[in-house]
């Protein structure tokens, strides 16, 4: 979390100088990811320094959620080859998206969520063509689906 916010925090003293930020990272994933891996004792101390933290950031205008199914992000996780991923079950990873969707379902901030089970960024522009139109929209908040072709 400590790591996170220093390079967030970063990246606020770099927008007086840019219209658009963007990163990969919304903060609040940290705490998601506390939720569903700390006992309740240590989920309510790390939360209690996540609000303090939190408060000094700017929170993002849109938030782009990449969606894919857990049995893509196992195909995803054996493809990448990394041993220390290669025993995370089914389970943890259904518990993850669990906890993003209620996040996503519950908060104002405005997010664009894209399916991607069939995406390949790297071999199929229309992919990102499809994503890169999607931005150009003027959504109002809430929620908003796209898929790719």
């Amino acid at each position: 979390m400590a790591e996170r916010f220093k390079q967030l925090q970063g990246l606020q003293n770099m927008e007086l100088f840019r219209q658009v930020t963007v990163s990969d990272y919304i903060f609040i994933k940290s705490l998601l990811f506390a939720k569903v891996t700390l006992d309740d004792e240590e989920f309510r101390l790390y939360q209690s320094l996540f609000y303090t933290i939190n408060q000094q950031l700017t929170q993002p205008d849109l938030l782009i959620y990449l969606h894919a199914p857990v049995a893509k992000l196992q195909e995803n996780i054996k493809k990448r080859n990394r041993s220390y991923e290669q025993s995370i079950p089914d389970s943890y990873l259904k518990n993850i998206e669990d906890t993003y969707l209620t996040y996503i379902s519950q908060d104002n901030l405005r997010t664009l969520v894209v399916d991607v089970s069939n995406a390949d960024f790297i071999n199929n522009e229309s992919h990102v063509e499809v994503i890169l139109n999607a931005l150009e929209k003027d959504y109002t908040a809430g929620r908003h689906f796209i898929e790719l072709p």
